[in-house]
This record gives structure tokens, sequence and C-alpha cells, in this order.
């Protein structure tokens, strides 16, 4: 699995539905991780994309599945965004 560090900025944020997919029937989350509410839209790009989560215990850690490579997210830049809009 290759994970990188994601380099472009996020420059919008929206709140959805959270989807059924990514989650075991009670409610656990696969190795391939479980999608959340969030949707990040990235410096340079017109769409949307939905912000994905690995859940271990009370410990999350946020990412980007972008061309099969997952690009970790900074909980920090999330929550600027969050605060901006």
């Amino acid at each position: 699995m290759k994970v990188k560090r994601l380099q472009k900025k996020i420059v919008d944020c929206k709140v959805t539905v959270t989807p059924n997919y990514g989650r075991s029937p009670t409610g656990y989350t696969y190795s391939q991780g479980a999608p959340t509410v969030y949707k990040v839209k990235l410096e340079g790009e017109h769409m949307f994309r939905r912000l994905m989560c690995w859940q271990f215990t009370n410990v999350a850690t946020y990412f980007l599945r972008i061309s099969g490579v997952e690009y970790i997210v900074p909980e920090a830049e999330l929550e600027a965004v969050q605060a901006d809009s």
C-alpha cells in the first residue's frame, strides 16, 4: 500500500450524508477505509472528493484516494478549511 502526504491545498469542504459503504454490518470499518461525511475540493480541481477514514479504536486518520494512492490529510488542515466555511 502506498501512502503519501497530501501536497495540494484543500480549498473547500462540505458536509454530506454518510454513505453506507465501507463499514461492516456491526459498524466496523474495513481496511480500505470508511467514507466520512466530508467532501473536499483540492486546489486546481473542479470536483469534490470523498474524504475517507481509517479508524482504530479512538484514533482516526483521514485520507483521500487518488488514482489508487492514499494521501494523508492532516486534521489541522481540514479544521482550518471548516473554520473558513
